[in-house]
């Protein structure tokens, strides 16, 4: 206890309580009766269960076994420093309510909603694992979540439209087009206007290749047949206009659910985490009825 009297946070506590009643102003007697410290208890009892409570709040995970162990396996020392810990925190949270300061303090009000969704996750945390059948119809209704992207490899040459406006990028793009016949891919760079990005592009994903140029120049792509000797467009992107030479590119794959087993089981799993905790949650607010009213005093 004497430890506790010299913790700054406590005397701060007290301080800033003194000073609210000090300039505070009048009130009727029923109201100073509701306002005055209120009683607590002031015996700490530290038993091997709250130890554990605090242990698993600390952690944010619900384990006994496990943190049965932990204790079981603290030094002395270790053990002795635990307990200090929770006395510090109880004795300060009771003088807390004794000065009334549980009472209409919202921050207070979420962290006592989050104990209780973290004791309600603990509750549906051990989800069963499901049956073959569960499964596949999981990966059936997810499938968009697992499909591969479709993979380019191009090199392109740009004409800009800063550089004069749209239609002299055009034209520009035109007027070479004719004389590409002997224009390798390695050659693209000495022929081409600097581009923001890559002059080559190797195995890029859709969405990369989308993010450096725009979706319909993709769109575009996708109409083209891989050849490493033609050059194809001009086609338009959001900088300006290209000639393209597509060498490859391989359509969006889905994987079988026996390639990413693993994967998807996990994804199931967390899903149904989701779902019944929030089944939890509604369950309790069931236990509640609902008034609504809005109509101004």
């Amino acid at each position: 206890m004497a430890k506790l009297l010299k913790e700054p946070l406590l005397h701060f506590i007290l301080a800033g309580f003194a000073l609210f009643l000090f300039f505070k102003p009048e009130q009727s007697s029923t109201e100073a009766v509701a306002t005055q410290p209120v009683t607590v208890d002031t015996t700490i009892i530290v038993d091997r269960q709250a130890l554990l409570d605090y242990m698993q709040f600390q952690a944010k995970a619900f384990d006994e076994d496990s943190f049965n162990a932990k204790l079981d396996a603290m030094s002395a020392d270790e053990r002795t420093a635990l307990i200090n810990h929770y006395v510090r925190e109880e004795a300060l949270y009771r003088e807390a309510l004794s000065m009334h300061m549980d009472e209409g303090d919202y921050i207070i009000k979420q962290r006592m909603v989050q104990k209780v969704e973290f004791l309600l996750e603990n509750l549906v945390a051990n989800t069963s694992n499901p049956t073959e059948e569960q499964l596949n119809d999981f990966y059936q209704r997810h499938q968009s979540d697992y499909q591969v992207d479709a993979v380019y490899s191009f090199t392109h040459l740009f004409f800009d439209a800063e550089n004069g406006g749209k239609e002299a990028a055009l034209a520009r793009a035109k007027a070479q087009q004719a004389r590409t016949a002997n224009i390798g891919f390695n050659d693209a760079v000495q022929y081409s206007e600097r581009f923001p990005f890559l002059q080559n592009y190797v195995e890029r994903t859709r969405e990369f290749v989308v993010s450096n140029f725009s979706e319909d120049f993709v769109a575009a792509l996708d109409t083209l047949t891989p050849s490493d000797n033609t050059w194809h467009g001009p086609i338009a992107s959001r900088y300006g206009h290209h000639l393209v030479m597509l060498v490859n590119k391989t359509p969006p794959t889905l994987p079988a659910l026996v390639e990413i087993r693993e994967r998807v089981l996990e994804d199931y799993r967390y899903e149904s985490l989701q779902q019944n905790r929030e089944k939890a949650e509604q369950d309790v607010v069931a236990n509640y009825q609902v008034r609504v009213q809005l109509e101004r005093e």
